[in-house]
């Protein structure tokens, strides 16, 4: 059993910084400042139990203002999450109200409500009609009866070509993500109208095989860390979920792992909340809710938790962004390639050798930090128009002309639209550079 100890490894997150317990302890020693700090950090979160605690602490004026206004937001934020209590609540309370207090409440509650509608996964965005999608087995995968599944994220063109795909989260990690961004190149989509903007897709890859060698111990495992998930083990929470939707051989659908997430995101885990928030901007395994996608990806964010970072970045970036949305970007891309993280890297090389922000150029970077990821992206002509760019805005227009010369013949190959590359090509022969956006976003 290789790589599933590995795939663990990978997911154990930082622990939460308030728990149901700690906060309940406080509460029963009439700590209630304290108690009230740790239910309001999990109530923020979503988790029903302390959201009806701080409805109960709100209304009795217990380490805070007495209010039931927001007694009440919170009683029905708690029954919105399944705890019965906050109903009966909430029922004492909506008597006491001043009238068009509802409506305010409604405003206290709003950015809380974060729970997902779970459903089977659906994809009605304009441009995401796949015509054509092969899948090669990675050999060394199959040799060791490895099975998985990896989510992404690719650009589609009004031609139908993709760009820029973007491993959003894979199970086992580090096995199938460089296969899938290769054959996320060779798709093909239904094109649109000329002069459409560049449609997000997602992609499911599942890797499995037909009689295949199954993991060693899998299914004690997978009972062991239910247990420990069913008992509210927040890192339990978490990788139970992760194995819902990406162990084949276990027979389920992601929507089965999203309720695994929420109550890991909810219990603190960055990773839990970066999934989650994944699947909610995406729709994988639940209803695409873009506004609750967003929270939860920035909460896991200010935890340093690299993919959310480069998935707001990414955010930032997309259509045509000010130079407030561009240094948004820029902040969250230096915090993710801080932490090593692939795509941050990438994502930074590209926003500093092509932003117009004339202030924020940095050319020299942009080459130091593409050559830390060239290698996993060798099968990507972006990767060289980056490169391209970059040699121009320092001034070494003949490697520029190379770079794109490079980018044009491998582009050639996957049929892409040659016209826009052609003309940037134009540009540094003509000893100019360019800016503007490569990745798409």
């Amino acid at each position: 059993m290789r790589t599933l100890p590995l795939f663990v490894a990978a997911l154990l997150c930082v622990p939460a910084r308030a728990d149901l317990f700690t906060a309940q302890l406080a509460y029963q020693k009439a700590d209630y400042e304290r108690a009230f700090k740790d239910y309001r950090e999990l109530a923020e979160l979503g988790q029903p139990v302390a959201q009806y605690n701080l409805a109960v602490m709100y209304a009795n004026g217990q380490g805070v203002r007495q209010s039931e206004l927001n007694a009440y937001a919170w009683a029905t934020l708690a029954t919105e999450g399944g705890e019965a209590r906050g109903k009966s609540l909430a029922d004492k309370l909506r008597p006491r109200l001043a009238p068009g207090s509802e409506k305010i409440a409604e405003d206290i509650r709003a950015p809380f409500s974060l729970m997902p509608k779970v459903e089977d996964d659906q994809d009605s965005r304009t441009g995401c009609h796949l015509l054509k999608a092969d899948s090669d087995y990675p050999l060394e995968a199959r040799r060791q009866g490895i099975q998985g599944e990896a989510f992404a994220e690719v650009v589609v063109m009004p031609d139908g070509s993709t760009r820029n795909p973007r491993i959003l989260y894979a199970v086992p990690t580090g096995v199938f993500e460089p296969a899938v961004r290769t054959l996320a190149l060779h798709l093909r989509y239904a094109p649109r109208e000329a002069g459409a903007r560049p449609a997000h897709c997602r992609l499911m890859y599942r890797f499995e095989i037909s009689g295949g060698a199954r993991y060693p111990e899998l299914e004690k495992f997978v009972r062991v860390e239910h247990e420990k998930a069913e008992a509210g083990d927040t890192e339990a929470e978490f990788v139970y979920g992760m194995l819902l939707a990406g162990f084949p051989q276990l027979g389920h659908h992601p929507s089965d792992a999203v309720p695994w997430f929420l109550k890991a995101a909810q219990g603190g885990s960055p990773g839990a909340q970066y999934v989650l928030g994944s699947s909610l901007l995406l729709g994988i395994g639940c209803h695409c809710e873009e506004n609750k996608g967003e929270v939860w990806l920035r909460r896991a964010a200010a935890a340093d938790q690299s993919s959310a970072q480069v998935t707001l970045a990414a955010l930032a970036l997309r259509g045509t962004p000010d130079t407030a949305s561009t240094k948004l970007a820029a902040m969250w891309l230096e915090r993710a390639a801080a932490s090593a993280d692939h795509d941050g890297m990438y994502y930074l090389s590209a926003l500093l050798a092509t932003t117009p922000v004339e202030q924020m150029r940095d050319p020299q970077r942009a080459l130091s930090l593409l050559a830390k990821v060239k290698a996993d992206l060798s099968t990507d002509p972006t990767v060289f128009e980056v490169r391209a760019a970059a040699q121009a805005a320092s001034g070494a227009f003949a490697d520029a002309v190379r770079s794109e010369r490079r980018a044009i013949t491998m582009a050639g190959r996957l049929k892409w639209d040659l016209a826009p590359l052609n003309e940037r090509l134009a540009h540094y022969e003509s000893r100019q550079p360019w800016y503007g956006d490569l990745l798409g976003l």
